[in-house]
């Protein structure tokens, strides 16, 4: 090869490596441009994002507000680009969105797929079953050979098939291309189950069934599995924001602080809730970001369990009970409660 050609080759990989660097940390300097934090978010059913009188609410919409009232000081500063969980790493990657939630995954395969990184867990979501009634059904072995609706999402049908396979029930699986169809051919009677997220089956989109269809969500749980905000994985700086913002609401559950008494603990002399209320100025430089952004995250959104209430809970349309598993290790869950010593 000629000289003058290696030279140009050696520059472009040259040019090519500085690209990608440069492109580390860009989202953080994105929203600060901008004003704005955009969020992938499942709008399937009125669950995880949904919108009533023009607002938009569910647990997906909580998240990108907390993010966006620590960065911006302003958590209406959001905006909500619904996604399925295909086509959602696929934006995050061309940087068309900043976070992504939709109530997808985190497993070893998920995050090896993708080029996203998964700061920390926000909850843990569940697999379930909603059918029609069977005033005798004791036990799952009573659905033993029933017909399986499901949307064919890689994710759902291998977490059916090896539930099947585990139980040895026989179930027939019929794979669709969307929950929509599922429901249809659920309230056709084509169908004896439907397996989706526990959080869809107990919202309204299953609520107005027609008047020969009595349907109920079964108890089993087929699959628990952890879920939040992915981001990608150039994104180091905002991949440490996130993982301590996640973990400072957690923390303030524990220590009993909320958005009601937050102001009571000014003068506090536990240095964990000092580090919360923003005194550990070099923490929030090192972060790129002002010293009150926990604090202000905190007072706007609450700790870990109002913002759970408010997406999830009581506070929510969905109404569900807090499980075991999104409860505090302190009460006997799964919710990781990080140092927040210096």
């Amino acid at each position: 090869m000629p000289k003058h050609l290696v030279f140009l080759f050696i520059f472009a990989l040259f040019c090519s490596g500085f690209g990608s660097s440069a492109q580390a940390g860009s989202t953080l300097a994105r929203i600060k441009q901008t004003g704005v934090v955009r969020c992938g978010a499942r709008t399937t059913a009125n669950a995880f994002a949904y919108k009533t009188d023009n607002e938009w609410y569910g647990i997906d919409v909580e998240i990108c507000r907390l993010i966006a009232s620590a960065l911006l000081g302003r958590s209406e500063a959001v905006q909500i680009v619904p996604v399925n969980q295909e086509e959602g790493f696929r934006l995050l990657e061309n940087g068309k969105i900043d976070i992504l939630n939709a109530a997808t995954p985190w497993t070893m395969g998920q995050e090896l797929r993708s080029n996203a990184s998964f700061p920390a867990v926000f909850y843990y979501s569940a697999l379930a079953f909603i059918g029609h009634y069977k005033p005798e059904a004791t036990s799952m072995k009573d659905y033993q050979g029933a017909k399986v609706c499901m949307e064919g999402t890689p994710f759902l049908v291998q977490e059916m098939e090896a539930y099947n396979k585990r139980h040895g029930l026989e179930m027939r699986l019929m794979k669709l291309p969307s929950l929509s169809r599922a429901k249809e051919l659920l309230y056709l009677k084509r169908c004896d189950l439907i397996l989706a997220r526990l959080e869809t089956l107990h919202s309204d989109y299953f609520k107005k069934s027609p008047p020969d269809v009595d349907l109920v969500v079964l108890p089993e749980i087929v699959r628990t599995y952890p879920t939040g905000p992915f981001i990608r994985d150039d994104d180091k700086e905002l991949f440490k924001l996130l993982r301590w913002l996640i973990y400072a609401v957690v923390k303030a559950e524990e220590k009993g602080v909320s958005a009601q008494n937050i102001e009571d603990f000014q003068n506090t002399e536990d240095p964990e809730i000092q580090n919360l209320l923003g005194q550990d100025k070099i923490a929030a430089d090192k972060l790129g970001v002002d010293h009150g952004w926990i604090y202000r995250a905190i007072a706007e959104q609450g700790n870990y369990g109002e913002i759970y209430q408010r997406g999830l809970g009581d506070k929510s349309v969905l109404k569900l009970k807090r499980r075991p598993e999104n409860k505090l290790v302190k009460d006997g869950g799964l919710i990781q409660v990080q140092d927040f010593q210096k």
